[in-house]
């Protein structure tokens, strides 16, 4: 894995699903979500894929023709979905736009256990080294 600099100013640390010094527009790693519509039935926005994650949000590539609202629910699986704002919008390609979400509700430890379960695919920048780390379940 590359080395990338740690962001100190950051509330939690991040886990990362794609290669750093790649452009998003060419990297093939991630994490495929599911971007849905908030409210009872939650219709289906569009398919996006995750390139980072912490407990405080994530950060994900989402296709330019689809609008996204600045509030949606993030479904990982059938049983993991997350309400969340989007805090931050990049139009990284003619295809692509990268938006930084902050989660919006309070359960802590479904984001943590969805963390455990993806650690396997992440790798996790250290904020004291600067280095890039294999992530483990048991972190």
């Amino acid at each position: 894995m590359p080395l990338t600099k740690p962001d100190i100013s950051r509330k939690y640390l991040r886990w990362y699903f794609c290669t750093a010094n790649e452009p998003h527009e060419s990297q093939t790693k991630g994490v495929p979500v599911k971007l849905l519509q908030t409210g009872l039935f939650g219709s289906q926005i569009c398919l996006a894929v995750v390139k980072d994650m912490s407990l405080g949000g994530a950060g994900l590539l989402a296709p330019v023709s689809k609008a996204v609202p600045d509030l949606i629910v993030v479904q990982y699986d059938a049983q993991t979905r997350i309400k969340a704002e989007v805090v931050y919008r990049r139009q990284v390609s003619d295809k692509l736009v990268f938006l930084g979400l902050s989660w919006l509700d309070a359960k802590r430890e479904q984001r943590l256990n969805l963390l455990r379960r993806l650690s396997k695919k992440a790798c996790r920048v250290s904020r004291d080294s600067g280095t890039t780390q294999h992530a483990t379940a048991d972190e």
